[in-house]
């Protein structure tokens, strides 16, 4: 049984590119957490201007906003993404969060591969390996296989969360995918080659429709992560959540596209949110 679950789809978006596939080495390997320098935060006005002016700062203005008001969510994910040369079917996820300690709980709607629902939990779970004890992520198996095994244990960094995904459970959430956006800008600027253009407002109907700031980074020096060549975010004008992001690569193909909807900041989370009973709903 448990050779069944060897690729069970186990990763998230927004957030780090770490494998490196078809020797495309990603941009941001070793991702710091963000700190919040205290700083005054901008009003409405003076942080659509810094999209236009300086897009840096309109992402750490972001960060700034989510580290000191935000401590968890619930969401809708929708995702698509290429895996090797393969643009796989769209994943509707419902998505709960808690940043302290990190925790993920995922269920999906749609496109369900070998697994329906996934648990990461920092300091849970643990097991042994060669540097003493892990955190590991727990899948239950979606099928037939599901009605016989609750929930099988797997390396949230393993070659086959890798192989299963761009993102691992570890390294996910809103917080950290605009922390990655912020790192990729910040080293194409030290290089001399960052160009972000703002493109005003605009609704975006795949995260309810809701009102955003829309970016663009277009035309690569070189590709990124997965062969990136362009990327566009949207940034919800009322939360300051990246909401959106679409990735493309050369001859605008698509790398990957995700979406989050339905967002609830600061649930409720009980003693049960993200326990081995969680998963099994």
């Amino acid at each position: 049984m448990r050779r069944l679950l060897v690729l069970i789809p186990v990763s998230i978006l927004l957030v780090s590119p770490i494998a490196d596939r078809d020797g495309q080495k990603p941009i941001v390997t070793d991702l710091k957490p963000f700190v919040d320098d205290g700083a005054d935060l901008p009003d409405a006005a003076g942080l659509e201007k810094l999209a236009g002016k300086d897009p840096i700062a309109f992402l750490e203005n972001c960060l700034r906003r989510y580290h000191r008001e935000v401590k968890g969510y619930t969401c809708i994910m929708q995702k698509q993404e290429r895996i090797g040369d393969k643009l796989l079917p769209k994943e509707v996820i419902t998505t709960t969060c808690r940043e302290k300690p990190f925790s993920v709980l995922l269920h999906w709607q749609e496109g369900q591969r070998m697994a329906d629902a996934a648990l990461f939990v920092e300091g849970d779970n643990q097991e042994k390996d060669k540097n003493g004890l892990k955190s590991m992520m727990l899948v239950h198996p979606a099928g037939v296989a599901g009605r016989i095994v609750k929930f099988v244990s797997r390396d949230p960094d393993g070659e086959e969360a890798h192989q299963a995904g761009r993102y691992t459970l570890p390294e996910s959430g809103i917080e950290k995918g605009t922390q990655r956006t912020l790192a990729s800008w910040k080293a194409a600027k030290a290089a001399g080659k960052l160009k972000v253009d703002y493109l005003g407002e605009a609704r975006l109907p795949d995260a309810g429709n809701r009102l955003c700031y829309k970016l663009r980074r277009p035309k690569y020096a070189k590709p990124e992560e997965d062969g990136v060549t362009d990327l566009t975010i949207y940034v919800d004008k009322e939360t300051w959540l990246q909401v959106g992001s679409v990735l493309k690569g050369e001859n605008d193909q698509y790398i990957a596209q995700y979406f989050f909807r339905d967002i609830k900041l600061n649930p409720d989370f009980t003693r049960d949110s993200f326990t081995k009973q969680a998963l099994a709903k």
